[in-house]
């Protein structure tokens, strides 16, 4: 069986990990694409997730800095 994201970022945090789980957003899905071969989504693609990696840095930093 394959867990979400969602749930093995839940079942690592009950056994003490430090956990912040990422998926893609819905800019990020948008800029994919149907097809995430699709070469010409390639930059849209790494813009996005540029972006939300941005609204992440902060939540990802307090996991390194503990």
């Amino acid at each position: 069986m394959i867990l979400s994201p969602a749930a093995q970022g839940a079942a690592l945090a009950a056994a003490g990990a430090r956990v912040e789980v990422i998926t893609p957003d819905a800019g990020s899905r948008k800029a994919f694409g149907r097809n995430p071969l699709d070469r010409t989504r390639r930059v849209p693609a790494a813009r996005a997730g540029r972006a939300q990696a941005a609204a992440h840095a902060r939540a990802v930093a307090a996991l390194w800095a503990q």
